[in-house]
């Protein structure tokens, strides 16, 4: 119960980072616009693989299966990196399940937010083109990246309206702020980065501007709130 209670304390004081990463988003949309970045090759190519795996969720068959084991395979991997041991391993399309020794907030939520298909094409990508160049055939990467962008949003959007354990064994609320900060996080560095126009530098010093006004400005609403309140009891 403690554990729970700290967690939702975090998850409050997380919450004007997330704002702060909408925020910034918002703000690098907007500077992309006179740059002409919407009218681009990897933007319409990103928009459109995203648009194809919507179109595909909806209106086709659900590939659950696929999903299932991306999301037991990120467990997995996650608890591996943090030093924990795989005894058991199930999937299939209703469902799976990971058996390890070790559990934390950084398992249980890992799947929710890393986009483990999108990584997978990246690193694949990155290998075949170490070889052999692949600069003029980029537009299937964009193309590929929206695919398995809108793949793990999709699912990861569907899992948390059906109410996973996953989520309410760390606190809903908590796991929901990490969900949003870390798919932000995600976002935020793959359209900068994408966005050549727009350096990671730029979008970092952007990101910090941002973020601290957010806290200003919670800080400046509470202490607002604080005042209105305490001038009833005089």
């Amino acid at each position: 119960m403690a554990l729970k209670l700290l967690k939702f304390i975090i998850a409050l004081l997380l919450m004007p980072l997330v704002a702060g990463e909408i925020w910034t988003l918002i703000d690098l949309a907007r500077r992309a616009v006179p740059t002409g970045q919407w009218s681009q090759t990897w933007f319409l190519a990103f928009g459109a693989g995203f648009l194809t795996w919507f179109l595909i969720y909806f209106l086709l068959p659900r590939t659950m299966w696929l999903y299932v084991l991306g999301h037991e395979f990120t467990h997995a991997l996650a608890a591996m990196l943090a030093g924990g041991k795989i005894s058991s391993f199930q999937v299939s399309a209703k469902g799976g399940h990971v058996v390890t020794d070790r559990v934390n907030w950084w398992i249980t939520l890992s799947p929710y937010f890393i986009p483990l298909y999108a990584l997978i094409w990246m690193a694949l990508w990155i290998s075949v083109d170490f070889w052999h160049p692949l600069k003029p055939y980029q537009p299937i990467l964009y193309f590929g990246l929206g695919v398995f962008w809108c793949f793990h949003l999709t699912f990861t959007a569907s899992m948390i309206r059906l109410g996973q354990t996953d989520l309410s064994s760390q606190g809903l609320i908590f796991s929901i702020v990490i969900i949003l900060l870390t798919n932000l996080v995600f976002f935020l560095f793959l359209f900068s980065l994408l966005a050549h126009d727009l350096t990671l530098t730029g979008a970092w010093h952007l990101f910090l501007d941002r973020v601290g006004k957010s806290y200003i400005g919670t800080w400046n609403e509470l202490n607002a709130g604080v005042a209105w309140a305490w001038s009833f009891t005089r």
